[in-house]
């Protein structure tokens, strides 16, 4: 894979060996008793959702998931925070969320 870069004030293409992924983790909705890599749910829609390791983003480089359906910023879902998203529906129990980012932007 290559990528677009400035050398010397130019601008040239280089070899990145792939596109690393700097955070991914995921979250089951159970009905109780989170443990490590789950939630309590049913979740409300607005409640904010902490990402699992209270990992910080910036909207522009977060991709949310839910069973495995990639889901719409303003759509789907809100960014509340550096931390959290709100959803615009409900989740409920055995939903897996899914939060990643591939790169800083």
């Amino acid at each position: 894979m290559a990528k677009l870069e400035l050398v010397n004030g130019l601008p040239r293409m280089t070899a990145e060996a792939s596109a690393p992924t700097i955070y991914d983790e995921t979250l089951v909705v159970v009905a109780s008793g989170a443990g490590a890599g789950e939630i309590n749910g049913p979740i409300t829609a607005g409640i904010p959702v902490t990402l699992p390791s209270s990992k910080t983003y910036t909207a522009d480089e977060l991709e949310v998931y839910l069973n495995s359906d990639r889901l719409i910023s303003v759509f789907d879902y809100n960014h509340d925070s550096s931390t959290t998203v709100t959803f615009t529906f409900e989740i409920v129990v055995s939903d897996v969320i899914r939060f990643r980012i591939d790169r800083s932007s």
